[in-house]
């Protein structure tokens, strides 16, 4: 005698399919958040090693393209074996094969240094800044600049620059020049210590009158 098999009734297999969906409604967001997590990290990782390259050379930093020389990049690209280490996964910016529309030049770095401590600055001399632990050297760039520095010193409102405005928002009372939310809420940043972590702008940066711009800022003391 043949065996016969009960088959699934539809209030079971509907029963089942509300069961999946609700598993994958639960666990799709952790993937999505682990996935996240891992090319921050890799961005982290990235940034924390241009900020020893770019500080190992007798306690002097190098050169920003500010300065009219060859700036950073080129002084760092003997000890980096791939440009790709420039790059942050998760940049959104589309100029880095060819520039914009109306601009000449490419993007090539995901990553800017602080031009307080640009070579031609006092605080160019790791023993100068008062609180090497506290003070950001490397931050992640604004989409599509083609810059390789950022101006703390032109920041905020007032500003004790002539400068003062230059990748302002004096709405949102932010820069314009750094990728603040690359990563969800936060972005990394790289210490002149050598560590790097990442954070949110409104624990960051801060001002004083006119002077010391938060963690931005070399002569702030901590």
């Amino acid at each position: 005698m043949a065996q016969r098999f009960r088959a699934f009734t539809l209030i079971e297999l509907l029963v089942v399919i509300a069961i999946i969906a609700i598993l994958a409604a639960i666990l799709f967001p952790v993937f999505a958040s682990s996935k996240e997590a891992a090319k921050r990290t890799m961005c982290l990782s990235n940034a924390k090693q241009i900020g020893i390259y770019a500080s190992d050379a007798d306690d002097r930093l190098p050169l920003t393209n500010h300065s009219g020389l060859s700036g950073w990049l080129a002084t760092c690209q003997p000890y980096i074996k791939t440009r790709l280490l420039y790059r942050c996964n998760t940049d959104p910016s589309t100029n880095w094969d060819a520039p914009l529309s109306g601009q000449t030049k490419k993007r090539e770095s995901s990553y800017f240094l602080n031009a307080w401590m640009q070579g031609t600055q006092p605080y160019s001399d790791l023993s100068a800044i008062r609180n090497p632990a506290g003070t950001i050297y490397v931050a992640e760039s604004a989409k599509d600049s083609t810059s390789d520095h950022f101006h703390p010193m032109c920041w905020g409102d007032p500003s004790e620059s002539a400068c003062g405005g230059f990748g302002w928002d004096k709405a949102k009372k932010e820069t314009t020049e750094l990728d603040l939310r690359r990563h969800n809420a936060f972005s990394n940043y790289v210490y002149t210590d050598g560590h790097a972590k990442n954070g949110k702008w409104s624990q960051l940066y801060w001002q004083k009158g006119e002077a010391k711009t938060g963690n931005f800022d070399p002569r702030n003391e901590g």
